[in-house]
């Protein structure tokens, strides 16, 4: 410590003072550990530290809702062409009941000038 405080200064700079010297050498020393006490520099290493776990929890936390968010996105997307798909199936089977209606009501007119009206349909026999 002393001879940090006796180095020579540069021009136009002040003499180093002794809370500089000890500040300067207090890092490098191992007394304070041995006693048990921690520096301000470990203190804020190990902040640092516990902040950057903290940091890399919290982006794997996102990764994984990322993930999960993409595989949910996945599953709208298929069960909105399955919907999509029944629609059409739907639409599809409405085209075909309308042309067999059609055609049901084809037959029974040709059934009724064919036969007469007691034949061509259930409710006319009553």
């Amino acid at each position: 410590m002393e001879a940090y405080v006796a180095e020579p200064t540069t021009e136009g700079k002040d003499p180093k003072t002794h809370l500089q010297a000890v500040a300067h050498v207090l890092p490098k020393s191992t007394f304070l550990r041995n006693v048990g006490l921690k520096s301000i520099e470990m203190k804020r290493k190990a902040k640092a530290a516990a902040m950057n776990d903290l940091v890399h929890e919290l982006e794997s936390d996102l990764q994984a809702e990322k993930m999960g968010s993409t595989g949910l996105r996945s599953k709208v997307a298929e069960l909105e062409k399955q919907a999509q798909d029944q629609k059409e199936a739907a639409r599809k089977n409405e085209e075909e009941t309308e042309k067999l209606k059609q055609q049901a009501s084809e037959i029974q007119g040709f059934l009724r000038s064919l036969f007469g009206n007691k034949f061509a349909s259930p409710d006319a026999q009553q």
